[in-house]
Parts: structure tokens; C-alpha cells; sequence
């Protein structure tokens, strides 16, 4: 294994510790702006599968499709198979060789089903996310699962970037902290120590974020007039498996 394309020691723990990993300048900025002109594209000819704002119903989001915004794009869906060239990113060796190390893992798998996607934040009528762990309407035999968020651009708070709760991947959060919809309540006395631990996750165009899955994270709207794109996608290994998936018919993808 190149040790070019592993995790040092103090990042492998950071991860352990915090849940989350920044790795800076992953990318070259030429392969970004590939992906950039790629997703404007889907956006502009509106290629399906997507998901719209107004069907999330978070703060800030359309009510309905009729209604001006309603037609906002907020997911672009299925990338793995949407184009080659946001495949050729989920299998990228230099990215899959850091998963399977924080695994502990030779054999890594491409989840189909969920984190398979370019999340959008559009001018005007982008949402806000509240507090919540991707595992909550997960399916699957453990919560060991991890994410890599690749920005197509900066990401600030101005444009709505993450914002995350270090070390809350390890936190087995009780039932009555959370609301209907098992976002984290802000209005209670007993998340405050949580919540004042926040981070901005701000990002740079090459940069690469990696989380958990079950790491409590957030987002802002978008306040800006451009919109913000990022490919989500999520890994698991042989030791764990979907038990149940809204795609029955994708299943996960080996990764040599």
C-alpha cells in the first residue's frame, strides 16, 4: 500500500476520536471543475432521478410544487450510475485506500441506496437541516457506515456548509432527547452541552471531508446567488449489510 494514499497515525485517531476527517487539497481542481460543469448540466436539463426541496419539508423549504421554488432541486439521486464521471470519483483509489484503512478493512463496499448523490443548495429557496445522524432512517445491521463529502466549490457559512458535533458518533443518544423526525431538540436543557460544542465545516474547491455516518451534523440555507454541489457517498464493509433499502434492486458495489 502506497503510504502517499494512508492515513497517518494522528489523523486514523483524530477520526476515532472526533468522527469526522478534513483532508485538504484531495483533489485537483481541474477534476472539480469536470464534475462542476457535469452536475450544472443535470441541474439546468433537470435529468432524473432527483429530489425536491419542498418534499424534505425542512425550515426554510418550498411547502409545495406549485408555489414559487417549489420545483427546487435538492438531490440529484443514483450518481453511481447517473454518469462515469461521478463513478470514477466514488472508486477512486486514493479515497477507497483511506476508507478501507479506518475500516480496518480490505473489502469496502459503495452503498446504492442512500448517500449515492450530489446534494444541492440552491440561491433563494435552499433549506435548512437540522441536527441528525444519517443512521437515524438507515436500514442496515450496524451503524458503522462513513461518508465522504466532496464540495464542488467553497463551502462557507454564508453558502450553508456543515456544521458537525465532534465525538457525537460515539454518543447513543436517548430516544427522549430527539423529535418526532429524530433530529436532536434544540430546545432542551440536556442537548446544550452537545450543541455548544458545534463546528463549521467550512471547505475548500479540492478539499475532502470525511464523516460518520452516525456523527450528529447539520446545515445552514444558502445565502449566496450561487448554488452549492457536493457528492455524498457512503461505504460500509464486510461486516455489515443492508437490511432493508428503498432501491431493492441496487445493491452494493464491491470495491476491488
Amino acid at each position: 500500500m502506497n503510504t502517499l494514499d494512508t492515513l497517518s497515525k494522528q489523523e486514523f485517531d483524530f477520526f476515532q476520536q472526533n468522527g469526522f476527517l478534513i483532508k485538504k487539497q484531495f483533489i485537483e481542481v481541474s477534476a472539480i471543475d469536470k464534475l462542476q460543469h457535469v452536475v450544472f448540466k443535470h441541474l439546468q436539463v433537470r435529468v432524473e432521478p432527483f429530489e425536491l426541496e419542498q418534499e424534505v419539508h425542512y425550515p426554510g423549504s418550498p411547502k409545495t410544487i406549485t408555489e414559487e421554488g417549489g420545483d427546487t432541486i435538492r438531490r440529484l439521486l443514483l450518481a453511481h450510475s447517473r454518469d462515469d464521471i461521478f463513478k470514477n470519483w466514488q472508486l477512486n483509489k486514493k479515497a477507497t485506500t483511506i476508507l478501507k484503512q479506518l475500516f480496518a478493512s480490505n473489502e469496502l463496499y459503495l452503498v446504492q441506496s442512500h448517500h449515492n448523490c450530489i446534494m444541492t443548495k440552491q440561491p433563494r429557496y435552499s433549506s435548512m437541516t437540522n441536527w441528525h445522524k444519517d443512521t437515524r432512517y438507515w436500514n442496515f445491521q450496524n451503524q458503522q457506515l462513513i461518508n465522504t463529502w466532496l464540495p464542488l466549490g467553497n463551502e462557507t457559512v454564508e453558502n450553508g456548509c456543515l456544521r458537525v458535533l465532534p465525538a457525537s458518533h460515539l454518543w447513543n443518544t436517548p430516544q427522549k432527547l430527539l423529535d418526532e423526525r429524530l433530529f436532536l431538540r434544540k430546545d432542551l436543557a440536556e442537548n446544550q452541552e452537545w450543541l455548544q460544542k458545534s463546528i463549521d465545516v467550512e471547505l475548500q474547491k479540492g478539499d475532502l471531508l470525511i464523516f460518520h455516518a452516525n456523527l450528529f451534523h447539520a446545515a445552514g440555507r444558502n445565502h449566496t446567488e450561487v448554488s452549492k454541489n457536493a457528492i455524498v457517498t457512503t461505504y460500509h464493509s464486510e461486516n455489515n449489510y443492508e437490511i432493508k433499502s428503498p432501491y431493492p434492486n441496487l445493491k452494493p458495489v464491491k470495491i476491488d
